[in-house]
């Protein structure tokens, strides 16, 4: 089993290939990967706890999801607009995660 971790700072609702990223990300999991996505800068705009949202299906499918926390409140994502599904970590958490908890990381757009 892998742990691998992807970091992506583009907001999925101007960039194509974050469904790619889903879609990856799912199939490593089904294969019994351990699989995290960490989202930074515009991809936090993925995080309204609103409507249809893929990040927080992928965090149901079992995929580790997190968001920068200071990026979500430099966009007005605070409090109870975060989705449930999405762990807030801080910069130190953040650097964490990856040095820590993942074997593999890779960035993504």
């Amino acid at each position: 089993m892998t742990k691998v971790l992807y970091i992506t700072s583009k907001s999925i609702y101007v960039c194509a290939s974050q469904g790619t990223l889903l879609d990856i990300t799912m199939a490593q999991k089904e294969k019994g990967n351990e699989v995290g996505i960490l989202l930074i800068q515009d991809s936090t705009l993925a995080c309204w706890n609103s409507g249809v949202n893929i990040i927080a299906d992928a965090a149901d499918f079992g995929i580790d999801v997190y968001a920068l926390k200071e990026d979500l409140e430099a966009r007005g994502i605070i409090g109870d607009n975060v989705h449930t599904a999405i762990k807030q970590v801080n910069y130190d958490e953040a650097i964490s995660v990856i040095m820590d908890k993942y074997e593999k990381v890779i960035t993504w757009c």
